[in-house]
């Protein structure tokens, strides 16, 4: 009996590059081709580029988001370490 594994995931692999390329040029392409129907004003919040940054200058160290992220990854990376 001949398996055929690695031919049947080479054809999945490029199916889904295919996909993948495929559905970015199309929405890219939609994208460009249609009008903006909404104002900024009515945009902010919903779009990371019009959406005002949060300053944290007056919050402890520890209550950041940036110092929360940093310390959750390091734990994560440490555990991946550990339990590898």
């Amino acid at each position: 009996m001949v398996h055929t594994y690695p031919v049947e995931m080479a054809q999945n692999f490029w199916t889904a590059i295919f996909a993948c390329a495929s559905a970015a040029i199309i929405a890219v392409g939609i994208s460009l081709s249609t009008a903006q129907r909404k104002t900024d004003e009515e945009l902010r919040g919903l779009v990371y580029s019009l959406t005002p940054k949060i300053k944290e200058d007056h919050v402890a160290w520890y209550k950041r988001t940036n110092t929360l992220a940093i310390i959750v990854l390091t734990i994560m990376v440490i555990l991946s370490i550990l339990f590898w």
